[in-house]
């Protein structure tokens, strides 16, 4: 089964960037071979990322109102019914569920049916820094370990 962990996030906007850390952080760890970490920004590159994969994990910042570094684990289903206006991710044109449609009309067969969100709770995304807030930080170490126990 081949699995991509895909960051998602700018790291010159403060939590905007935990995506990016937390794949940075699972970089240093041991994950398997058939494991692959990326990068992304925004809905397009996430497509073109994504096809062909058995299994996807996307690691975003998300802003419900929730205590920051609040890591939230969802599935596609959750996204649909809880998020539906711009998903997870201020990086999304589109919601998740419209972005997913237009991939498997432009990739037919190639989009993974199993995907998963893992989504930390921002404080500041608006801040030029490379550095997340102290909570956001915090939970990164959490969140590599709970995409190891997905994996």
């Amino acid at each position: 089964m081949s699995i991509l962990v895909l960051g998602i996030g700018n790291f010159l906007r403060s939590d905007d960037g935990v995506g990016l850390h937390v794949i940075e952080a699972l970089r240093k760890e041991k994950t398997g071979d058939n494991i692959d970490l990326m990068e992304a920004l925004s809905g397009l590159d996430i497509l073109d990322a994504i096809k062909g994969y058995d299994r996807i994990i996307l690691v975003d910042a998300i802003k419900t109102g929730g205590e920051p570094g609040t890591i939230y684990e969802l599935s596609l289903k959750d996204i649909q019914n809880k998020h539906t206006n711009h998903s997870f991710s201020t990086h999304l044109n589109m919601d998740l569920s419209t972005m997913l449609e237009l991939g498997n009309r432009l990739f037919p067969g190639k989009i993974p049916k199993d995907i998963r969100v893992i989504a930390i709770e921002a404080e500041d995304v608006t801040t030029i820094s490379d550095k997340c807030t102290p909570a956001v930080e915090c939970a990164i170490p959490k969140a590599v370990e709970i995409i190891k126990g997905l994996i």
